[in-house]
């Protein structure tokens, strides 16, 4: 039996499957670096002889490539420009042949004053990186996360660095320092996971560094639009919202919220929903979903809730607004739609 002709097909299906073709992102690829070099850098600090050396070697360029992380976190492009994974390699070569020239060798003294100057500025250019793109319509969380970033960063930077160079005196101070020093880099490495895990969960994307395309013309908005792949994906992401995170529990939601927090302009948000959604408008489509939680949260004999506060849950700032919505999306008024789900339920 030729197992060659057995299996080519389904060889061939594991290659075009997606997840087998895509290469791992550039965020991927820096975490594992970063993590791979800090716990060498941790290791060196606690080890003693050759295998110290050896993890001094691979953990002394750590903070050119926290800097690359830092760059991937903050910019949401495909692949980094040349100059910056130029410098990263700068500081872990200069840095490894410091470690391993002689110590009052030509060579040692040129690999520490290109370390020192290649060192410092990545040091300098992940305090720049989380104000890329820092805009004051970027969601909360985002705020939030680029603020923790930079607080976590001062504080060990300030720890690492200038406290322990102010408080090094004596050859007592050898020990705590090499402790103090491992225990900043596990914590930095803690934040840098920290990090990757919220943007894995909160995604940045080219149109929260580009700049945002002018609006349609009249004329444009006017003529009929088939939708693209992009439309769907933001269809989707807008979904997603409204599902997961019950965005539209706001009574005072507005589209341009959900396009700041999709970072898309406001017209590709409308025409996403008219397009891909297939409702009218934005009113229309935040309705529906507001009525659809309304309709099973009414339904639920265990809810023993007014139609009023369930109607302040599903976003509606007051009854009226939401018998009239209600009315027009089921039919009937919430109180015959309860007392009739409730009847079917017995």
């Amino acid at each position: 039996m030729d197992t060659t002709a057995t299996f080519a097909p389904s060889l061939a299906a594991l290659g075009r499957h997606p997840r087998l073709r895509r290469p791992p992102g550039r965020l991927t690829v820096h975490a594992a670096i970063t993590v791979a070099v800090f716990v060498s850098y941790i290791l060196h600090r606690l080890t003693e002889g050759g295998l110290s050396t050896l993890f001094a070697v691979v953990g002394v360029g750590a903070c050119g490539w926290a800097w690359l992380l830092a760059r991937a976190l903050f910019d949401p492009s495909g692949r980094d420009a040349r100059w910056p994974r130029i410098v990263a390699l700068i500081v872990a070569a200069a840095g490894a042949a410091g470690v391993l020239a002689p110590a009052d060798s030509l060579l040692a003294r040129i690999a520490a004053g290109a370390y020192a100057l290649s060192g410092s500025a990545a040091l300098m250019l992940t305090f720049v990186e989380p104000f890329h793109r820092f805009r004051r319509d970027l969601d909360r969380p985002e705020k939030r996360f680029r603020l923790a970033f930079l607080a976590v960063y001062a504080g060990l930077v300030a720890v690492s660095i200038l406290g322990l160079r102010a408080a090094a005196e004596g050859p007592d101070a050898a020990l705590p320092d090499e402790l103090v020093k491992a225990g900043c880099a596990a914590v930095g490495l803690a934040a840098a996971l920290a990090a990757v895990w919220f943007r894995r969960r909160h995604p940045l994307r080219q149109t929260d560094v580009a700049a945002a395309p002018p609006p349609p013309t009249a004329r444009q908005a006017a003529a009929p639009r088939q939708p693209t792949a992009e439309d769907a994906r933001v269809a989707e992401r807008l979904l997603r919202l409204l599902t997961e995170e019950q965005i539209d529990s706001r009574p005072d939601l507005k589209i341009a919220d959900v396009a700041a927090r999709l970072g898309e302009p406001e017209y590709r948000v409308s025409q996403c929903i008219r397009t891909n959604l297939g409702f009218a408008n934005f009113n229309r489509l935040i309705n529906h979903h507001r009525i659809a939680r309304a309709r099973r949260l009414l339904a639920d004999p265990a809810d023993r809730r007014s139609i009023l506060d369930i109607a302040f849950d599903c976003g509606f700032a007051s009854l009226g607004p939401f018998n009239r919505a209600f009315k027009d999306e089921v039919g009937v008024t919430p109180r015959a739609w309860r007392a009739e789900s409730r009847r079917a339920g017995d």
